[in-house]
This record gives structure tokens, sequence and C-alpha cells, in this order.
């Protein structure tokens, strides 16, 4: 039986990689695609989307309850190592015993149960690249705590990818018909954290040195201690490179050995799988929990991204906004994975709010659990993203209502064409200025989540990229772009942002110290250059420039959703509702959230032939520009936008 399955989706797979037709919606190639499609936007397009059920546990019920709703890639985590609360990952035993030696039982018994619940499955799997407990004092490292010091040791990347090797050539043998992807894991909660907030080893110190020679940096033999790390010249957040170039230098090395590791491991794997089967990872979480964006150690995730061996990337939602009415989202740079080419991945991990684990308290009726999974969902939608509905420790998805609402969220999707986003509104990601931040100074709480969470609830959509990508972006669509974190501007960059962005009657929001470096020295009056004030000027400043318009603060927390509406709409930018609300938005598809309930007017960018409300198939308005509907409280509504000629983007 496998074989036949896998000849049936396989061959799919093929056929879209030569560009033929493809039955299903979601894979549908070339001539869906709109004219104005972003760079990398065909090649990712070209890549599977994957919606799948997920859970540490075994949850068998629930596998072929998801299974029976339309619902059968399924993720399980071939894990040797335990989770952060000091519980194995895996129900089943150990499958790594020790160098060369696997209990590939183990291994089948995963497998064979899950074929049991889902006949059809389809499989994800997760391979375990962390030190399994009886390796940590063979290595003098638990690889979940200190990947950092892990991944400048040639003995554990080797030792390593042997056990991976090993791993997909026993899976490939006897499961490979129904494995459509592999999942290199690693690192803290098995998605490459890294915790040592610059702590030193032997082994680090070693790399240290190894990274600065190859550099010709004399920078010292041991690093910077993480008491020095922990200061900074500048207002004690930035680091004068003049002064403190060790302190910059650290963290770049810190953070290319987390991406080093995934190349190594990506590059080993990619040899090893069938070309026509994917390879993901849990990388580049940018827009992650402060105060800890610096050590990490996700910030060279440009390279990570532009890697041809790696399909898809994957995090889960922002911890950070994640209340009813919040606007949720990524915390990976998935505008720069786009810009690559590849997808990403929304892990849908919100616990309901009858359970006693995870997010507890955070949503407080079914009500909630309807509209926050459909906001989830609605966010992947727009984004022509990848999920899946972690089930992390079981009971999550337990209330039929919900169970039904997902049912119905699966249909939408494989109704659903790829195009492109078309928001008006950019945040540019700089993980350059991130170099050189102390993250533990509170100031540095301006350059994380803070505006994608303030500007998801002015009713407009946005797109999240990093400055590397600007160059390659057709940047007439964005009235407002919100380089709020470049605190390094060099000769190159400023004339890149006269030519390209801060241009055209374009809006452009700074904050802090916008060009207070330039990669050499530190000075507080070059801030007035691109802000149109002084430094620390007080209140939200808006400054007309020459042939663009400057808004800064120094202060981040003036940012509110309510000054950014105001903003935003005397830039221009198309505001959806007048009341704050949550808006995710491609070509044909556009999403509403909202706290409270009543009746609204949605406002379209044109008239629309027709909307359609996708929840209920209802036609809610034809031929018309704008509609009023009722909201429930909470609510998430979906709707299909058909436009009898499609505006166009940047107008």
């Amino acid at each position: 039986m496998r074989r036949s399955f896998h000849h049936v989706i396989f061959t799919a797979v093929a056929l879209c990689a030569a560009g033929a037709a493809v039955m299903n919606p979601v894979l549908t190639r070339g001539k869906d695609l709109c004219d104005s499609a972003p760079v990398g936007f065909k090649e990712q397009c070209r890549k599977q989307l994957w919606v799948t059920y997920r859970s540490f546990n075994k949850e068998l019920e629930r596998t072929g309850q998801f299974a029976a709703m339309g619902i059968t890639n399924r993720c399980f985590f071939a894990s040797n190592t335990i989770n952060g609360r000091g519980d194995p990952y895996s129900e089943y035993p150990l499958i790594w015993k020790g160098f060369k030696q696997y209990d590939w039982s183990a291994l089948d018994a995963q497998a064979e149960d899950l074929v049991k619940a889902s006949p059809n499955a389809r499989f994800m799997v997760m391979i375990d690249l962390n030190t399994p407990y009886w390796a940590t004092h063979k290595f003098w490292l638990d690889s979940f705590t200190d990947i950092t010091h892990a991944g400048v040791m040639p003995e554990w990347r080797n030792r390593t990818k042997e056990w991976m090797l090993d791993f997909i050539a026993y899976a490939e043998k006897k499961w490979g018909d129904r494995i459509g992807a592999y999942i290199l894991s690693g690192g803290g909660t098995s998605e490459w954290y890294e915790y040592d907030r610059g702590r030193t080893s032997y082994a680090k110190n070693k790399g240290w040195r190894g990274w600065c020679a190859a550099r010709n940096l004399s920078l010292g033999d041991e690093p910077p201690s993480p008491t020095a790390l922990h200061r900074a010249a500048f207002e004690d957040l930035v680091y004068d490179p003049a002064a403190e170039p060790e302190k910059i230098a650290y963290w770049k090395f810190h953070n290319s050995i987390t991406a080093n590791a995934i190349l190594f491991f990506a590059s080993a794997a990619r040899k090893a799988i069938p070309k026509a089967k994917e390879i993901g990872v849990f990388f580049g979480y940018y827009l992650m929990s402060n105060p800890n964006q610096t050590s990490f150690a996700h910030l060279d995730y440009g390279r990570v991204y532009a890697s041809p061996d790696i399909d898809f990337f994957i995090a889960p939602g922002n911890y950070s906004d994640r209340t009813i009415g919040g606007g949720s989202g990524s915390q990976l740079v998935y505008g720069t994975a786009l810009r690559h080419g590849k997808r990403f991945l929304h892990e849908i991990d919100f616990g309901p709010h009858d359970q006693n684990q995870w997010g507890k308290g955070l949503w407080k009726t079914l009500e909630d659990d309807l509209a926050g999974n459909t906001r989830e969902a609605a966010f992947a939608m727009a984004n022509n993203a990848s999920y899946w509905w972690f089930d992390m420790w079981g009971q999550f998805y337990r209330n039929q209502k919900l169970r039904e609402r997902i049912a119905a969220l699966k249909k939408i999707q494989d109704g659903l064409k790829p195009t492109p986003s078309v928001a008006e509104m950019l945040i540019v990601c700089d993980p350059e200025s991130l170099y050189h931040v102390n993250e533990k100074c509170p100031l540095e709480r301006a350059f994380g989540q803070h505006f994608r969470n303030q500007l998801t609830r002015i009713a407009a959509p946005c797109d999240i990229y990093s400055f590397d990508d600007l160059p390659v972006l057709d940047m007439n669509r964005y009235k407002l772009v919100c380089l709020n974190s470049t605190l390094l501007i060099t000769s190159e960059r400023a004339k890149f942002l006269r030519e390209k962005v801060c241009t055209g009657g374009r809006t452009v929001l700074w904050c802090y110290a916008p060009g207070v470096t330039d990669g050499k020295t530190l000075h507080a009056a070059r801030v007035k250059e691109w802000a149109g004030v002084p430094f620390k000027t007080p209140g939200v400043s808006v400054s007309q420039m020459e042939g663009w318009r400057s808004v800064y603060a120094y202060d981040y927390r003036l940012f509110t959703p309510e000054s950014l509406t105001k903003i935003a709409s005397e830039a221009g930018v198309h505001l959806y509702l007048d009341a704050p609300a949550t808006v995710f938005a491609k070509e044909g598809f556009l999403a509403v959230h909202t706290k409270d309930g009543g009746e609204k007017t949605v406002r379209l960018r044109t008239k629309a032939a027709r909307v359609v409300d996708l929840l209920t198939g209802e036609t809610v308005v034809q031929d018309a520009d704008s509609f009023r509907t009722v909201f429930a409280s909470p609510d998430t509504r979906l709707f299909r936008v058909q436009y009898s000629q499609p505006p166009a983007l940047g107008k």
C-alpha cells in the first residue's frame, strides 16, 4: 500500500518541479502568479505547502481525527533528548544509544502507530541532532544548552552527522515512501536556541582565536566576558566601534557558529535525501522575545535562508502578542525567506482556554479559541505559508467545535491560490545593527517585536524584510517604511537609502538613534541627518525632508497603535477599517481579526466585483469598494475579494 501512496504523492511533486499543471490548487503554478510578484515568489510557490498535525505525544486518536478532517500530514520527532521541563521529548525509547549503535525498532514503532491511526499518513520527520545524555560526558557539554560551544567542535559535528546520515539511510529504506520532509533540529528546545548569554569555554575560546585569525583581527586570545559584553560606551546600549571593536566582532562570531552548524548538516543531508523531498529548519528568530536578540544566535539567518540545501523555515507564533485582539505573526523575517524562494511554516501552538499547560489564561472562552486559531491560520494563508497545528503535550484540540473550525480552514486553504502581498507598510529588520548593541540595556526593546506588535493593530497589513533585501525589492508599493533598528549607516548604506528608500514622497520611521554609527566611529550628531531633528528630541517629530518625510522618536514607546494609525494615514497607507483591528491581506484574500464585535465598515483598495465570506460561503457584497458587516466579539473573518480589475500596487 505504501508504494502506491508514494507514487501518488511524489509524482505530483515531480510534475510541479517540471512546471506541469497540477490539480491541487495550493500548488498551482505559472498562470496564477501576479505580474507584480516579488523576487523569489515563483520559486517559493514551487515549494510544498504543508498543512500538518503535530504533537510531542503519541496522540493517536487525535491523529485519526485530523486525518478524517483532511489533514493527513503528520510530523513526529525522532528524539533522543529531554525538553526544558526535564521530560523526554518522545514517548518512545531512545534510538541513538551509542556511536554507531541504534534501536531502529523505536523509530518503526512510532511510524507504525501513526499509520494505524491514519492509513494515508504522510510524514514530516524531525531529526534530533542534540547530544543524548550518554554522550554529554564524552563531549563535556550538552548541545541543548550550549549549541555555540558544540558547534565549534569538529568531533561533535562529525559524530552527529554520522548519526544523522545513518538515520536518513534507515528511514528512507523503511519509510521513505511516506516521508516528504526532514527537519533538522538542534540547540535549545530543538530550535537552535543558545542560552549562554556570552559565556566562554575552552572550545569556544579556541574557535574565537581561529575566527579572528582568519580575518586578520587582533582582538585578544579570549573573547570579552559576559560582564564586558553587557556594558556599552554609548548610553550603555551601543558599542563604540573605535573603543569596543571586540564586542561587535564577538557577537558576529557567536551568531556565525549556529549558522555554520546548520549549513554543515543541511549540506550533508541534502546529498542523502531524494531531491523531491524537502528539508526544513527552525531558524531566523529575529522577532523574538527581548532581551536576547543578539545572544540567541539566530542573527546570521541571511546566509542560512540563502542555502540551496534548505526548503523551508519554521517558527512558533509571536509569544508577546497572543492575546485576542493582538496581531500575533511569526518570529521569522519571512520576507527574507521569500526573497530566497523559500516558504516558511507557521507553528500554531496556542493552548485552548480550558487547558492547564501552555499559554494558560491568554484565551478565556471557546469563542476566543475559535477566533484566535482562525487568526493564526489566516496569517499563514495571507503569506502563502505552511502551518501546523501543534498539539504540544496533547488535549489542545479535544473540543469538537474547534476541530470543525480547523477542518473548515483546511478546505479554505485547499481553494486558495498563491498570490503576492498587497501591504503598503514595510518593517525592516537589521541584524548588522544589532551586533552593535548591548542587549541587556532596556532601551534595546526598541529594536525587536514592539513595532510589529503595534503596526498589526492599525487595520492594514505590513511586510517584514531585512535591510540586505532592500536592493532587490520593488519599493514602489511601500508608503511607510519602518527602519526602527537601523543604527548602523555606513557610507554605502547612506547612498543606497537616499537613492531607493528616502525618496518618492515616502514616509520613513526611525527610532532611538538612526545612523549613530558608521561602523568605524560613533557620533550622536549624525542622527539629525536622518531623523530631521537632533538626537533625543522629545516626543514624535515629523520632518519634511527633500523628497520624503521623516518620523522620529527617541522613546519607542511613543509609537502606539493610535500614533501609528495617524502616521500611516498621513503617509497614504490604505486602512481597511476605522476601528483597531488586525488585517492580513494578499491579492484576492483579506482577513480581519477583532476583539470587539459590532457592525463595522470594511474599505477595499478599489471596487470589487464580489466579496465572499470564506467560512460561510455567502456573498457579502457585489460591485462595491466597501461593505458593512457585523463581527462577533471576538471574531476573525476571511474573505475572497474578486476584482474586475486588480488595483495596481503602489497607486
